[in-house]
Order: C-alpha cells, then structure tokens, then sequence
C-alpha cells in the first residue's frame, strides 16, 4: 500500500496586491511544517507540487529540511492548482446580486470579514458547481475535478507500490480528492475548502485500484505550539 500526504499551502499575502505568495505568517507556518517532518522523520519518495507560489513556497523548506545536499527534484503537477475562485466569484456578483439584495453587505465586507467571505463563497461555488454560470475562459467544475482525479492517477502511474508521496496544493484539490475517497456529493465537497487549514495536512492511502482516506486537515504540527495565531484559513 502506497500513501499520498496532500498538504495544503500556508498562508497566502491575504491584504497584499499579489496574493500568490506566502506571507510573513505563511513563511513562519512552512517552517513549522518543515521541522514537524524532520522530527518525525518522515521520508518521502517523491515530493509534488502544484505550480503556483504558494504551493511551491510552501515545499520547498520541507525539502530543505528533509533532503538538505542529498539532490531530490520538486515535481511540478499542474493538475493540482487551485481553480480559479477570484474569476468565479467576480463574474458572478451582478446575478448574486440580483437574486438577493442582502448580500451586498457581505460583498462589501469581503476582504475583512470572514463570515462575509464565506457568505458569499458558499452562494458563488455552489451556482458554479450546479453549471448555472459558466464563465468564458474559466474551467468549469466538471473540468477542475477531472483535472485533479487525473493528477491522482498520475501519481499512482509515475511511483511504485509501497512508495511515500508530497503534494504540496490547495484546499480545492484536497477536497476533490475527498470526494473521490468518500464518494462525497458536489455541493458537500465545494464548501470543504472552507474547513481547509494553512499547511493542513491530509493523507490517503492507495493500492490495486483503491483510494481511500486515512485521516483529512491535521494541523499537529501548529497545535504542539500552542499559538491560536498560527492556526489560519486563508
């Protein structure tokens, strides 16, 4: 049997003009995580990533930590980057607002507010889940999932049985491959990524065709510490 460790990417730059890159908290939750598998000593066969910063920032002190010198390559997936939620979101608000003028509270809220944030997330994901707005140049959710279920399959494809895998991506990712685990409906898995904590760590299991879960969103590593401020959704 075969493991595959999904970990979510740390803090992105939430109030900067370039969100895809870790900010000054991010960095600091990376390097937990980095000492975290080092301790434990964890050795891991093949490390993926997906290709936004993020997710690579996020990598690469785990890799330092565990390999150092010894020469072990970053694999860039493709298949396992975020979809694009900015976009979804955006092209959606005129007809969100048309079908209920109370939203415009929360949108007017969305970068301070959590809860707002979430109002408005749970109400644009679900439209997009159910194909009532596909936008123009932006994959459709049909299209996300299988390009994620296809960067599972490659995975098991390209390492051996009985191999230990990293992927390092985005709670959307992690929450396809529940559903792909669980056999969990679209609506329940779009709203997951709000449950998805920074550098949360998810692992399943693989072997002759089955996919299974072992355990989902683990946060060891920043709970030893005690810091209610390492612990971030977004």
């Amino acid at each position: 049997m075969s493991r595959i460790y999904l970990i979510r990417h740390a803090q992105a730059s939430i109030a900067s003009d370039v969100y895809d890159r870790l900010s000054p908290l991010g960095v600091q939750q990376a390097t937990i995580l980095a000492d975290y598998f080092k301790r434990v000593k964890i050795r891991f066969d093949a490390v993926y990533s997906g290709e936004m910063e993020r997710q690579k920032d996020t990598a690469n002190p785990v890799m330092a930590a565990l390999f150092g010198d010894e020469p072990k390559t970053l694999r860039i997936a493709p298949e396992f980057n975020e979809y694009d939620a900015h976009s979804i979101i955006r092209h959606q608000i005129r007809e969100m607002l048309s079908e209920d003028s109370a939203l415009a509270e929360a949108l007017s809220n969305l970068t301070t507010d959590g809860r707002s944030l979430s109002i408005v997330f749970k109400r644009a994901m679900l439209r997009w889940v159910r194909g009532e707005r596909n936008i123009p140049g932006v994959e459709t959710w049909p299209e996300f999932v299988q390009r994620v279920d296809l960067g599972i399959e490659r995975l098991i494809q390209e390492n051996g049985p009985k191999t230990t895998i990293a992927v390092f991506t985005s709670g959307g990712a992690i929450c396809v491959s529940m559903r792909k685990a669980l056999k969990l409906s679209d609506e329940q898995t779009i709203l997951l990524p709000l449950h998805t904590i920074n550098t949360g760590v998810s692992l399943f299991h693989f072997s002759e065709g089955s996919f299974t879960l072992s355990y989902f969103n683990s946060i060891a590593h920043l709970e030893m510490l005690n810091e209610r401020k390492l612990i971030t959704y977004r």
